[in-house]
């Protein structure tokens, strides 16, 4: 399954019948998980494509961008599904809610924002950090959402308007992984020594991980 430059992110499909690809030729590609065959055309944007995703139900992608907009589209055939959601910085992180009926996504421009997956609208106000958001996660009953950023904290948010829930959760480097666990009451978080540019700081290979226990809300 080849690109024209290199490929940052990958995905398969919840039935596992294709696979999702995103690269630095600014395009995602759909291929067949069986020949690797490629499905429809290619998903393309105006600059690198760094995250990637399936709806629950398979049937739309979503990719997130270096240039500053995250994107839905048709998984039948890489046709582009309403209008893009536009960030001020690099999209660099995209995830589904279990029922698909929002998406989250993560920018450069300090904020996670939440968007409404039928026509791509805003919903409520964007979650806001001290630098970039670096990860993002649903929780499993799709009421939370998870932030990391390369502030060095991770933070939980209403998922219905953005609102925080909570204190931040505090690392001592930037927070570039998060997930939940699959009961919802804990969320582990990894830390990264890669700093962001113009830090002054060199990136180190250390990474370590916590995990906090949540209230079920």
């Amino acid at each position: 399954m080849t690109h024209q430059a290199s490929v940052h992110v990958v995905a398969f499909s919840p039935i596992g019948k294709s696979v999702l690809t995103g690269g630095s030729d600014n395009t995602a590609r759909l291929w067949n998980a069986a020949d690797g065959t490629p499905i429809g055309q290619p998903m393309t944007h105006l600059d690198r494509v760094n995250a990637v995703a399936y709806s629950p139900d398979g049937r739309t992608v979503l990719t997130g961008s270096f240039d500053k907009t995250a994107r839905l589209w048709d998984a039948a055939d890489g046709t582009p599904v309403g209008q893009p959601m536009t960030h001020l910085g690099e999209v660099v992180a995209v995830a589904y809610s279990p029922d698909g009926r929002t998406v989250l996504t993560g920018s450069r421009d300090n904020t996670a924002r939440l968007w409404d997956a039928a026509d791509a609208s805003p919903v409520g106000q964007p979650m806001t950090h001290q630098i970039w958001v670096e990860s993002v996660a649903y929780s499993p009953d799709g009421k939370t959402v998870l932030t990391g950023s390369s502030d060095n904290t991770a933070r939980l948010w209403n998922a219905a308007d953005g609102t925080p829930i909570g204190q931040p959760m505090t690392h001592q480097e930037a927070v570039r992984a998060v997930a939940y666990s699959p009961d919802g009451k804990t969320v582990p978080h990894w830390q990264s020594r890669q700093t962001p540019r113009g830090s002054g700081t060199s990136p180190t290979a250390r990474r370590s991980a916590r995990s906090r226990s949540i209230s079920s809300g």
